[in-house]
């Protein structure tokens, strides 16, 4: 199949969730045997050094540079302002690009592709009608990962402001799942909400995974480290950190001396960092080159997420080294583990500190959830998963397209019209 690929964001180096299933997606597609041609957007810099690696997933890779304004910015702030007054949602807008658009209509008007596959409902925003079947890849249920938001913030002005974007938010997603003739998602929980939102789609699962044989188990390591992976960048992220030291990290200091809570990720701002200065026994690793290393020494890694929607891909790289995960129910939502057997579930604080307590006082039994925990992954959530998922959703394509003229008339007719 000749599919050609739209994503938002530059899939390497895969330093985080997002990445890491865009990137293990492209790569099941080229071992499927799919022509894939990548059309994306890169900040500046970003791309240098990765075009060896990126043709080993795409026959051809086209790039729109993309300079993003910083969420914090006074520029950031007056677009949210201006955006009120818009349909469209700001997330959305913010990658709405003429180049883009342009270079989409230039790659379909050559009347070669049997799809498009839209990684994200972000990606959709430059790609005007076409009746080349449209693939749509959901890392997250994007209007659920603000109602989660909304259920913790406490500024009204904030609250106000982000119930506005879950209205515009959840509309978008609606319009571009009829306009999509797959859904793609990664758990059976988000095909649900996909279903509801849009009855008439064909939701498939393609979970998230990991490479099983990039990761290995190592030695336990018997000293007190409690690690958060994640990307620092991301907002739920942050709040899941602060969670975790305000309320959980104070209980478990009660019971375990010289605990050591290590939060290794990409870009923690600065100011994020030094609310925490005062507090003994955490590190901010900042980027780091292979998470693998920070993962093997610690003895117990914590997924306190209260912010999310789609499967936390931190707790399959930790389950894959056989490291226990001590989680809440957000955090482990679509990830099919046993509470107990293969991962620790616990939402209020108290409970978290006590299954890590317990966690670190019992080697035996971190080992014995690790390895039942890695058994997991090797079963539903390794590559040989994603190519068989990819495989059965890409197979529906022409069971849903029964009323579509073939991809190369269509496109055929584009580029007369475009000429």
């Amino acid at each position: 199949m000749r599919l050609l690929f739209l994503s938002f964001a530059f899939p390497l180096p895969v330093s985080n969730g997002h990445r890491m299933r865009t990137w293990s997606i492209l790569e099941a597609l080229a071992a499927e045997g799919h022509d894939v041609t990548l059309l994306t957007f890169s900040q500046p810099g970003e791309a240098d050094g990765y075009d060896v690696a990126l043709r080993r997933g795409c026959r051809e890779i086209e790039i729109v540079p993309l300079v993003l304004e910083s969420l914090s910015s006074a520029a950031n702030y007056l677009e949210r302002l201006i955006g009120l007054f818009l349909a469209q949602p700001y997330a959305v807008r913010r990658f709405a690009s003429s180049e883009m658009q342009a270079r989409i209509r230039q790659f379909l008007a050559r009347g070669s592709f049997d799809a498009v596959f839209c990684d994200t409902v972000y990606s959709a925003v430059n790609l005007s009608g076409t009746h080349v079947p449209v693939i749509l890849n959901c890392h997250n249920i994007e209007h659920v990962v603000l109602e989660r938001y909304v259920a913790l913030e406490r500024n009204p002005v904030k609250r106000l402001y982000a119930w506005c974007e879950i209205s515009k938010l959840r509309n978008w997603e609606k319009d571009i799942c009829h306009r999509a003739a797959i859904g793609m998602v990664c758990s059976e929980n988000d095909r649900q909400l996909l279903s509801s939102l849009c009855p008439g789609l064909c939701a498939m699962v393609v979970p998230n995974v990991v490479d099983f044989d990039h990761y290995a188990p190592r030695e336990n390591d018997n000293t007190p480290t409690i690690l958060f992976q994640g990307a620092m960048d991301w907002f739920p992220n942050r709040d899941a950190v602060t969670f975790f030291v305000a309320r959980i990290l104070p209980v478990l200091k009660q019971s375990v001396l010289h605990i050591r809570f290590v939060v290794a990720g990409r870009n923690p701002p600065p100011a994020f960092v030094s609310k925490f200065a005062g507090v003994s026994g955490i590190e901010f690793t900042g980027n780091v080159p292979d998470m693998r290393t920070e993962i093997a020494k610690a003895a117990v890694c914590i997924v306190p997420l209260r912010i999310g929607s789609g499967t936390r891909l931190k707790i399959l790289e930790a389950a894959a080294m056989a490291k226990p995960v001590v989680s809440t129910r957000i955090g482990s939502e679509g990830l099919n583990f046993a509470d107990g057997e293969e991962i620790v579930l616990a939402d209020e604080p108290r409970g978290c500190a006590r299954a890590s307590v317990d966690l670190l006082a019992d080697p035996a039994r971190r080992w014995t959830i690790g390895l039942a925990a890695r058994r997991r992954v090797e079963a539903q959530y390794s590559m040989s998963a994603l190519r068989s998922a990819l495989r059965t959703a890409l197979a529906q394509l022409p069971a849903n397209l029964s009323n579509v003229a073939p991809a190369a008339e269509l496109n055929r007719a584009e580029a007369e019209a475009l000429s």
